[in-house]
């Protein structure tokens, strides 16, 4: 997911800054789906319609043992703008990101529980190569593209994890990132614009630890119920830029200081998920499928991509002051077209305007699962978003929005293709750059 743009504009004690939120209370969310007990499997007799497998693990390929887990992700986003801004000009961005996580090897002939047992490691790095200026040149503020950050590698993250026996909560500290846990929802993962894909609000606040920027901090993960999530989490400001040139990139970060603390509460409602726990009930049309009706000679099931309903509340607070608020919802919907569907919102509010370049947001959107004949797994996308600016910081800006239309095309569990269509609304906020038309391709592959 793509996060803070690191402008010009844009490892201490950890305990200390945490006690103080621990005492206030809550933390933040990424909360686990609950299983519905009414749900049931379908019959061995009605085939169940699965995504094809992808192109197989880098562990896997490289022979690794199960302790060791290591993925790699490319995701490119080549886009042009054949009508609109300041010029008409084509660009190509792509993120590279190598994940390892060590867990310590199982041994059957040990007894389970062991102390040992409860730690993890977790270290990735991301590289990116091509056009992180496109949006600029247009004359816009906010990227067009979610991977449009400072050329270079990037150390995203390197910490420890301890995870308590019954999983009911889990402390990671060393150098983390607010992404992907905190001020986003998953489904706004489709989206290729910046300002529909997470962190409003905070991608422009420098030293933010928004993806792909790390800091000193630590995150502490609380699961009262199945259904519930809070996080609390604290970072270094003061050591994020040191952090961003640790190997070699020019980050472009002013000198931080302070500290900030975020918190957030995830509900994954029963009464949101009481259905999706089961596949989708479809009925076999020719080649294409149908939601399933009492009349149905040839009954499928169909293996769901969307995540689930969740409902999100969130907030920050650090140094400057630099205050502020967020809130989402993530609700299944019931449409006449398609098979699977989810309808979202997320507004976000900075209370202080000094410290904050883009104090509001409020975006939405939709997205929908095979929704074309003979293509179950693929996704319609549509979002839209508006963000205002801070009149103390960008005097004479108003706002900038976006409309987003996408299809994402489901190759295999590796591979997909997102064609994208944006339409930029006051670009750059002071009514003088024409709106910019842009197309784009998201290519995303996994290994």
């Amino acid at each position: 997911m793509g996060g803070l743009r690191c402008t010009p504009t844009k490892t201490s004690r950890i305990l200390p800054p945490l006690l103080l939120p621990l005492l206030l209370g809550g933390a933040t969310a990424g909360a686990a789906q609950p299983l519905d007990p009414e749900a049931s499997p379908p019959p061995a007799t009605v085939p169940l319609l699965k995504l094809e497998p992808g192109w197989g693990r880098l562990q896997q390929t490289l022979g690794l043992p199960a302790w060791v887990d290591l993925e790699l992700q490319v995701l490119a986003e080549p886009m042009g703008n054949p009508a609109g801004g300041l010029v008409r000009q084509a660009s190509w961005i792509q993120q590279t990101t190598l994940a390892l996580t060590l867990r310590p090897p199982t041994d059957p002939a040990r007894p389970a529980g062991r102390e040992w047992d409860r730690w993890s490691m977790r270290v990735a790095l991301a590289a990116f190569n091509g056009d992180p200026l496109y949006a600029q040149r247009l004359g816009a503020v906010l990227p067009l593209q979610e991977v449009a950050n400072p050329v270079g590698l990037w150390l995203t993250r390197a910490s420890l994890q301890r995870r308590s026996p019954d999983d009911r909560w889990s402390l990671e500290t060393g150098l983390v990132s607010m992404s992907p846990d905190l001020f986003s929802t998953p489904i706004e993962n489709y989206y290729v614009h910046d300002a529909l894909n997470g962190a409003p609000v905070l991608f422009s606040i420098p030293n933010f630890p928004v993806f792909p920027v790390a800091a000193p901090g630590a995150l502490l993960v609380l699961r009262p119920t199945p259904a519930s999530t809070l996080r609390l989490a604290s970072f270094d400001l003061a050591a994020t830029d040191s952090v961003a040139g640790l190997l070699g990139t020019a980050s472009g970060l002013p000198p931080g200081r302070g500290w900030t603390h975020q918190l957030q509460w995830s509900y994954a409602a029963p009464w949101l998920n009481r259905h999706l726990a089961a596949p989708i009930a479809a009925c076999r049309e020719g080649t294409g499928l149908r939601l399933r009706r009492p009349a149905c000679s040839q009954p499928v099931h169909v293996e769901r991509q969307l995540p689930g309903g969740l409902l999100q509340l969130a907030a920050y607070a650090g140094t400057g002051p630099n205050r502020g608020l967020y809130g989402s919802a993530t609700v299944p919907v019931a449409l006449p077209w398609g098979l699977d569907h989810r309808l979202w919102a997320a507004a976000a509010a900075g209370l202080d305007t000094a410290a904050n370049p883009t104090p509001s947001y409020i975006g939405g959107g939709l997205v929908s699962q095979g929704v074309l004949p003979g293509r179950p797994f693929d996704l319609l996308i549509l979002g839209v978003a508006r963000t205002g600016f801070s009149p103390i910081t960008t005097p004479g800006l108003s706002h900038e929005g976006v409309l987003e239309l996408g299809y994402q095309v489901q190759i295999n569990r590796s591979f997909n293709l997102q064609p994208s269509l944006q339409w930029i609304l006051n670009p750059g906020g002071a009514g003088q750059v024409p709106g910019v038309f842009a197309a784009g391709l998201q290519l995303g592959f996994s290994f």
